[in-house]
């Protein structure tokens, strides 16, 4: 979605917003009544919502615009009824101590990133935030037990996505009801960032989880298309795991001539074969699927994860896209939160 239709779109919703007014039957007085699914129309009778017609693009919208709404409700009313209410209180007492700066540098693993002396600044500049934004939550909370304040905002609903493992290679547990699928790309960065913490859940949740991965080689990287057609001629010989970890380790060099070099490296079991096998790009059309079935999902950057509930049986996946190097409490909250439901597909 470009720019100009992003904007448009956040208008468009902020205008149901407006226009979605009523009388109290009580005070019969107007109030704006906020509706996380307006009516866009009627078509042949019908009336037709947003949720009708919604795609990744316009949720995530739509679910950031209820962010917004909901920080700015909440900062509008804890400064009017802090005139009024002594109870409200808008200065956080509690300060951040240089302890707690030490322990999130150390927790956090930030070394890599600089000195604790060069990064205290912003970590100190964060955990006030942190404070802040509990304390207006605290105070918010006051206001709403007390009935000061009346929230007619919703969430949008639960946004759920349709997908497939196809020909996907899959770790972990491969009979389990959910799943991390990664769409990602052996020369991206980021995508090289979050191996870790993707070993890291593979580790924790390996018994509870498929991990599936499906390629999606960005335009700009000139290798990275060779690279997932590499790894698919190495997993004819039994050896994609060792590559695909290998090719991550070593992101800057994935020639033609790099890669058939790392296939001798992994110890695939004929060389021959597998030079062949690249050479002829005799997976190209099994890559071009793969991004052409992330595409459809809304992932257009790597890397982009489809989580969700698992049919092992027919490859069928219905959840949600997580986009990017995430921390590991991010993929935690999505996997925990399908793993309580343990839906059937």
């Amino acid at each position: 979605m470009t720019k100009t239709a992003k904007i448009f779109l956040f208008k468009f919703l902020l205008l149901q917003i407006i226009i979605s007014i009523n009388y109290s039957p009580s005070y019969g007085q107007k109030i704006s009544t906020y509706h996380h699914n307006p009516v866009l129309g009627v078509v042949d009778g019908k009336q037709i919502t947003f949720e009708d017609v919604r795609n990744k693009s316009m949720n995530d919208l739509s679910l950031r615009l209820y962010q917004q709404l909901s920080v700015k409700l909440m900062e509008y009313s804890i400064k009017i009824l802090a005139a009024k209410h002594s109870e409200i209180n808008l200065t956080p007492k509690k300060k951040v101590t240089l302890k707690e700066i030490n322990v999130f540098f150390e927790q956090n693993n930030l070394h890599k990133r600089g000195t604790l002396e060069q990064l205290r600044p912003q970590i100190n500049q964060f955990l006030k935030q942190q404070i802040r934004n509990q304390h207006l939550l605290n105070q918010y909370t006051i206001a709403l037990e007390n009935g000061w304040v009346i929230s007619h905002l919703k969430p949008p609903s639960e946004f759920m996505l349709e997908g497939n493992i196809k020909t996907g290679y899959i770790r972990g547990n491969k009979k389990a009801s959910v799943i991390l699928l990664e769409f990602s790309d052996y020369q991206c960065p980021f995508c090289g960032r979050v191996q870790p913490t993707i070993s890291r859940l593979l580790n924790d949740y390996k018994d509870k989880v498929a991990f599936g991965y499906r390629h999606f080689p960005l335009s700009f990287h000139k290798d990275a298309d060779e690279a997932a057609i590499a790894t698919e001629c190495a997993r004819e010989q039994d050896k994609f795991l060792e590559l695909h970890l290998l090719l991550f380790a070593r992101q800057k060099a994935q020639t033609s001539s790099d890669l058939k070099k790392y296939a001798r490296e992994v110890k695939v079991s004929s060389p021959e074969k597998f030079d062949k096998c690249l050479d002829s790009e005799k997976f190209r059309e099994l890559v071009e699927q793969d991004i052409s079935d992330g595409s459809k999902l809304g992932i257009s950057g790597t890397p982009g994860f489809l989580v969700g509930a698992f049919n092992p049986n027919t490859g069928k996946i219905k959840g949600e896209v997580l986009s990017g190097a995430q921390p590991y409490n991010e993929f935690k909250k999505i996997l925990d939160k399908y793993l309580s439901r343990q839906q059937n597909l």
